[in-house]
């Protein structure tokens, strides 16, 4: 559950058309390894989309609304996330996982220097270079990939907020790269739509994540609560832990109100879907205030219907 994670339902308006699928090459021997990926460009990014595409609901990688040089850019950036987060979020040992983030990050220091490994990374390599995107963000996001997979907790909200700047932020610091929007409002604003959909996701998926012993909830906040970890999801404390739940939602709906402001200052085909990511995302987050400890038991989603309207809403300037 790591980085530019967008609650499930939200809606990414019209995915792109469905491609062949594209298989990335695994891992070789390290001889082989120092050798350039011979995949073609084209097929790189066909890599990334394939990824994107069954991932569409997470990441606004695949409208109609977005040129096609960027859609790719977002979908080479995209999959490299994906990849990653797949690995710290796996079941395998920690150590196990750390050294395989490790090795990523090698393979993302080669694509840098134009001895990409495999197709995603040439896709990547590519999007970087041609857009001219500053790197520094993907090494942020693979660090806080670390934390996921060490299964660290959070002492206190600012910790919290501190581990979305590398998780979330990151991915919105290179969107705004990719359209070249600089300025110091629009970079605080995309920071907090970034951490407030994170948020929403982790508060979405407080069930799952506890059952396999992830807990993004502040501990200072379960102390104040009087709730202890194993007392999330016992009915005996449904009172403490929606009230929690509350605190939380209200916090992170905070985040969404400052962040509003972003979709004035992007291109309108990014406002278009900025639009979108924002209302669904505070519809999700609606639904998990509603439900209070319930989210435990039942993660919520939006349904197709609110879906449409959500998109319909942002085509005509609507946010939520």
């Amino acid at each position: 559950m790591g980085a530019t994670e967008i609650p499930q339902g939200v809606p990414m308006l019209e995915p792109a058309p469905p491609i062949e699928s594209v298989e990335v090459a695994p891992r070789v021997d390290e001889t082989a390894a120092r050798k350039i990926d011979p995949t073609p460009l084209h097929l790189a990014y066909q890599a990334c989309e394939a990824i994107a595409r069954r991932h569409y609901e997470n990441f606004p990688v695949a409208s109609w609304f977005l040129p096609l040089d960027r859609r790719q850019a977002l979908a080479a950036l995209y999959a490299f996330a994906r990849i990653a987060d797949d690995v710290a979020d796996s079941a395998r040992p920690s150590a196990a996982r750390l050294e395989r983030l490790d090795q990523i990050e090698e393979d993302l220091l080669r694509a840098i220097e134009g001895s990409p490994p495999n197709p995603i990374f040439t896709a990547l390599s590519d999007a970087l270079d041609r857009h001219q995107l500053p790197a520094e963000p993907l090494f942020d996001m693979l660090q806080a990939f670390r934390s996921d997979a060490r299964d660290a907790t959070f002492a206190t909200w600012d910790d919290l907020l501190a581990y979305c700047r590398g998780s979330a932020n990151t991915i919105g610091r290179m969107v705004l790269a990719l359209y070249g929007v600089d300025d110091a409002d629009a970079v605080a604003e995309s920071d907090a739509v970034c951490t407030a959909l994170q948020l929403t996701n982790f508060w979405q998926d407080l069930g799952p994540d506890l059952a396999r012993g992830r807990l993004f909830l502040p501990l200072g906040d379960l102390d104040r609560a009087g709730v202890r970890r194993e007392d999330l999801a016992d009915p005996h404390h449904k009172e403490q832990v929606t009230q929690l739940i509350e605190l939380e939602c209200r916090a992170t709906d905070e985040l969404y109100g400052r962040g509003r402001g972003i979709t004035r200052r992007v291109p309108f085909a990014l406002a278009i879907q900025l639009r979108a990511t924002l209302a669904g995302g505070r519809a999700i987050l609606g639904a998990v205030r509603r439900r209070g400890q319930d989210v435990i038991h039942h993660r919520p989603s939006l349904g197709g219907w609110a879906r449409v309207r959500i998109a319909a809403g942002a085509c005509l300037g609507f946010d939520g």
